[in-house]
């Protein structure tokens, strides 16, 4: 059943506008290649677990790339529509970086000409009693002022603008759907979130049963692989050193100065022992 339609957006379109399609029922027309997590925690707020932070995934989609959303309990309205609005901030920096890139070497060229014309026009046709300073300051201001004047056309041109409506629109077109298997780890999240921390770290090092009884292969793959990039700093691989010695005061300790998610942290090694398992 269809409970909220979502029209394609034009970046003219209001923000508050109406931000991501979202279907209940467990029916999946097509496999999907890249699937979003939305999870919701025990003190109402909604945490989007994604691929699309990395500029070079974000910019590889097209027509051909398939991507659902899949909620446990049902997502507010406010938290869908900011999670499109970071979306968009995701897509504008990614699309300034790639044009920024990919026209990098025609900008260098045209500034060195540049230089290379102011030089020899100052050198040749304006004669000064002190050689090459002013030279060299004329050409190296008219190669800066112009190698940026290109950089800031370059982010207003027609191939950048395309490139953000088409990703705008990819976007636009995600739709949510409930899922047994995302409720069922927003279950394990809730459980984290409600015990004291000792028991909690206790928990994280007991092999329990990791058996998901809705639990799709790819979905716990994806999963696992979005969690991967939260835990993988040097701060959080000092704290799971720190969970394998069972050093229960420290962690308890970050957990007070809110140094570490302990009830994220805890789900993702449980889903990370069920694929090794």
């Amino acid at each position: 059943m269809l409970i909220r339609s979502c029209q394609i957006f034009s970046p003219g379109d209001s923000e508050m506008g109406c931000p991501l399609e979202i279907k209940t029922g467990n029916k999946m027309q097509k496999e999907q290649n890249i699937t979003i997590f939305h999870l919701q925690r025990k003190d109402g707020s909604s945490l989007f677990l994604h691929p699309f932070s990395e500029p070079e995934i974000l910019l590889k989609l097209n027509d051909k790339v398939k991507i659902i959303g899949k909620y446990g309990k049902e997502p507010r309205v406010e938290s869908l529509t900011m999670f499109r609005n970071d979306l968009y901030r995701h897509i504008e920096t990614s699309v300034k970086s790639w044009i920024s890139d990919i026209r990098f070497i025609p900008r260098f060229i045209l500034s060195a000409s540049a230089f290379l014309v102011i030089y020899l026009f100052t050198s040749f046709v304006i004669r000064d009693p002190v050689p090459m300073i002013d030279e060299l300051a004329l050409s190296i201001g008219g190669s800066i002022a112009l190698f940026l004047f290109l950089a800031k056309r370059d982010q207003n041109s027609e191939k950048s603008s395309k490139k953000r409506l088409e990703l705008r629109i990819l976007i636009d077109k995600i739709v949510f759907e409930e899922d047994p298997f995302v409720k069922e780890i927003e279950e394990i999240l809730y459980y984290n979130e409600s015990v004291d921390e000792a028991s909690l770290i206790e928990s994280i090092s007991v092999n329990d049963d990791n058996s998901f009884k809705n639990g799709k292969e790819n979905d716990i793959k994806q999963i696992v692989g979005y969690l991967d990039k939260i835990f993988s700093s040097k701060i959080y691989r000092k704290k799971i050193d720190n969970i394998n010695k069972k050093d229960t005061n420290r962690l308890v300790k970050w957990v007070t100065d809110n140094k570490i998610d302990l009830s994220l942290f805890a789900m993702y090694k449980k889903l990370k022992k069920k694929i090794y398992m």
